[in-house]
C-alpha cells in the first residue's frame, strides 16, 4: 500500500505529506460549516434562507476555485499560489468570529469555498504527479479528508462546551497555520510552469472520450455524495415508518440520525484504506464499477428500509461502496492531469457543479413530494454513475498527445 512512497526522494515525500495534511484540514473545513452554523444563526440572528445562501456561497467559491486555480501558478508559481489561495479559507473562518453582517459572512463563506477548492485541485494534481497516478496514494489522500471530517464535530463540540464557539473555530484556524507553515517549506521541482507552454492552459483533452467519461463520473458521484451528506440527517428524521420503529425501540431520532451521519464517514475512511490496499491487486476501473453497483444497491435499500437495523446496514454499505470512487476517478485521470494542469481544474469544476445542483433539487422536490420523494432523485445520478463506470471499463483509454 505504501510502495509508492519508497520510489520518491525526500523532497517529494515532504510535498506529499504536506498535501495529506492539507487534505486533512480540508475535511475539517468542510464539516465545520455544519457544526458551527447553529451558533452563527443564534449569535447573529440569521434566518434559514440567509444561512442557506452562505452554504451556496461556499459551493460557488469551491466551483470558481476549481476552474481558475489551475491557471494561477502560471503567474505566481505553484508554491506561492497554493499558499495564498489556501490561506483564504482560514481567513474566512476568522472573519466569522469577528462580525455577523450578512455581506461580511457571505464573503467569509465564499473565501472558505475558494480556499478549499484550491487545495483540492493542488493536492490531487500534486499527489498524482508525485506517485505516478497511484490509486493507493489517491485513496490515502482522501482518507486524510475523511479523518478530518470525523474528528471535527467532536473537537468543536468539546471546545464549544468548554469555552465558546469562537474557540471551536480557532481549532480550524490553528490547523490552517500549521498547514501554511508546511506549504512554505515545500520544495517543488517544477514550481513555475511556463505561460508560453500551451499544454499548461489548453483544453484539448476535452476531445478525449476517456476524459469525458471520467468527468461525467465525477459529476454524478459528487451530485450523490453532497446530496446524501447534506440531507441524510433530515431524511432520517422525517421518515415516518422509521420514526415509528425508533419510537417502538425507545431510540431518539435526532441522536440516531447524527450517528448515521458519523457512521457514513467512519465507514468511508475504512473503505478508502481497503481500496488503497487492494489497488495493487485489482484494476481501479473494475473497483469503481463494482463500487458503483454497490452504491446503487445500498442506496435503493436505504430508501426502502423502514427499520433501524436495515437503515444502519444500508448506510454502512453505502459508505463502504462510496469510499473509493472519488479518489480513484482522480487517480484514473492521472494520464490527463499529469499532462494538462487544466484537466484537474475541469474535473473538479464539473464535479462541483453537481455538488451545487443536486442538493438544491432534493430540497425542492422534498417540499413538493416529501423527503422520500426528494431523496429518490439521487437514485437517478447513482444509476448514471453505474452507466459511466461500465463505459469507463468498456471504452479503451486513449492516452493524450502532449502538444
Amino acid at each position: 500500500m505504501f510502495s509508492f512512497i519508497k520510489k520518491i526522494d525526500r523532497q517529494d515525500k515532504q510535498a506529499l505529506f504536506t498535501c495529506f495534511f492539507a487534505f486533512f484540514c480540508n475535511g475539517t473545513l468542510s464539516l465545520m460549516m455544519g457544526s458551527v452554523m447553529p451558533d452563527l444563526k443564534a449569535a447573529y440572528s440569521l434566518s434559514d434562507t440567509t444561512s442557506g445562501l452562505f452554504i451556496s456561497a461556499h459551493s460557488a467559491g469551491n466551483l470558481i476555485a476549481g476552474l481558475i486555480s489551475g491557471l494561477v501558478p502560471l503567474w505566481l508559481g505553484q508554491k506561492r499560489s497554493i499558499f495564498t489561495l489556501s490561506a483564504l479559507a482560514f481567513i474566512g473562518y476568522l472573519m466569522m468570529t469577528i462580525a455577523g453582517w450578512p455581506a461580511w459572512l457571505f464573503l467569509a463563506f465564499l473565501l472558505v469555498g475558494f480556499g478549499r477548492g484550491s487545495v483540492t485541485n493542488f493536492s490531487n494534481r500534486m499527489v498524482n504527479q508525485l506517485s505516478g497516478g497511484s490509486p493507493a496514494a489517491s485513496n490515502l489522500l482522501h482518507s486524510s479528508f475523511a479523518l478530518g471530517a470525523i474528528l471535527t464535530p467532536l473537537v468543536f463540540l468539546a471546545l464549544r462546551n468548554s469555552f465558546s464557539w469562537q474557540v471551536g473555530l480557532g481549532y480550524v484556524i490553528l490547523l490552517g497555520c500549521v498547514s501554511l507553515f508546511n506549504m512554505s517549506r515545500m520544495q517543488l521541482k517544477n514550481d513555475r510552469p511556463s505561460p508560453a507552454d500551451k499544454k499548461n492552459s489548453t483544453l484539448v483533452f476535452l476531445k478525449n472520450p476517456s476524459f469525458l467519461i471520467l468527468a461525467a463520473m465525477m459529476f454524478c458521484y459528487l451530485c450523490s455524495e453532497y446530496a446524501i451528506n447534506g440531507w441524510l440527517v433530515t431524511y432520517i428524521q422525517n421518515k415516518e415508518n422509521l420514526l415509528a420503529d425508533l419510537a417502538a425501540t425507545g431510540s431518539d431520532a435526532v441522536s440516531y440520525s447524527q450517528t448515521m451521519a458519523s457512521l457514513l464517514w467512519v465507514v468511508m475512511l475504512v473503505g478508502r484504506l481497503i481500496c488503497a490496499m487492494l489497488s495493487s491487486k485489482v484494476s481501479q476501473k473494475i473497483m469503481m464499477m463494482v463500487s458503483s453497483f454497490g452504491v446503487a444497491i445500498f442506496y435503493a435499500l436505504m430508501l426502502t428500509s423502514t427499520t433501524m437495523p436495515m437503515v444502519t446496514f444500508s448506510v454502512a454499505g453505502l459508505g463502504l461502496c462510496m469510499a473509493g470512487i472519488c479518489p480513484m476517478i482522480y487517480s484514473d485521470a492521472a494520464i490527463f492531469t499529469n499532462a494538462y494542469p487544466m484537466a484537474t481544474s475541469l474535473i473538479l469544476g464539473i464535479g462541483s457543479a453537481g455538488a451545487i445542483l443536486m442538493p438544491t433539487i432534493v430540497g425542492s422536490l422534498a417540499e413538493a413530494y416529501g423527503f422520500t420523494g426528494g431523496m429518490s432523485a439521487i437514485l437517478v445520478t447513482v444509476l448514471l454513475l453505474v452507466v459511466f463506470a461500465v463505459l469507463n471499463v468498456a471504452v479503451k483509454t486513449r492516452k493524450p498527445v502532449v502538444q
